[in-house]
């Protein structure tokens, strides 16, 4: 009984460090994942997945909201912001001598379909740090829809974090303010059955810098 107990311990002290040292690198918002939880997920590769699962078992998640270096800042800058936080977090898992790998937001396995290795929204809601809001975006109650997300996989045991309800109730501003129309109102509570059904990529502006879904959010929050 003590030997589980000083192991829960050792466990929960060993998420706690990560966690402080994402935070010491001005990260608002981390998370782990159960990766066999989410078995299954998207993927932007077009063969079997499962040397992920079977070589990683946890997802450490990173993410910043929209404003987090300023309005003007670029999705480039702030993933370039977050990719040295999660470099600090692979370095510290490896002295521990457990490997890692980064999924990264700019990483796209699948252009068409803008999909990378695995869907970062996925492994956000996973993580507990938000919920998917009617425009497929990871709504966070302290932050509003998120702007980027990374994530670090890991074998090293960790404590798992809780995931948050669908909070967007009746609310559609997203859809209704879409101006490529490129977003359909879907019911779901949790995640729709298929992207395509809310969401055509095609039509999507947010590689060229459209962040109207982030702005008009109602749980959008903005630095003074």
């Amino acid at each position: 009984m003590d030997a589980r107990k000083n192991q829960s311990n050792l466990i929960s002290l060993e998420t706690q460090r990560i966690k402080n040292l994402v935070r010491g690198n001005g990260i608002d918002l981390v998370g782990v994942a159960n990766l066999h939880q989410l078995e299954g997920m998207p993927t932007g590769i077009h063969a079997n997945s499962s040397f992920i699962y079977d070589n990683f078992r946890f997802a450490i998640v990173l993410g910043a909201q929209l404003d987090k270096l300023g309005r003007n800042a670029s999705g480039a800058e702030v993933s370039l912001f977050m990719e040295k936080a999660a470099l600090e977090v692979m370095e510290y898992l490896e002295q521990k001598g457990f490997p890692g790998l980064i999924i990264h937001t700019e990483d796209e396995y699948d252009p068409n379909e803008r999909l990378g290795l695995l869907s970062l929204k996925v492994l956000a809601k996973g993580a507990g740090l938000g919920w998917q809001g009617r425009s497929l975006l990871i709504i966070s109650p302290e932050f509003g829809s998120v702007h980027r997300w990374i994530a670090v996989l890991t074998g090293m045991d960790l404590e798992t974090d809780v995931p948050i309800p669908n909070q967007c109730g009746d609310c559609f501003l997203c859809i209704d303010k879409c101006p490529s129309e490129a977003l359909t109102l879907v019911d779901f509570d949790d995640h729709p059955p298929n992207r395509a059904d809310v969401l055509d990529i095609q039509k999507c502006l947010g590689d060229d810098g459209c962040t109207v879904c982030l702005v008009v959010c109602p749980w959008a929050k903005w630095k003074k």
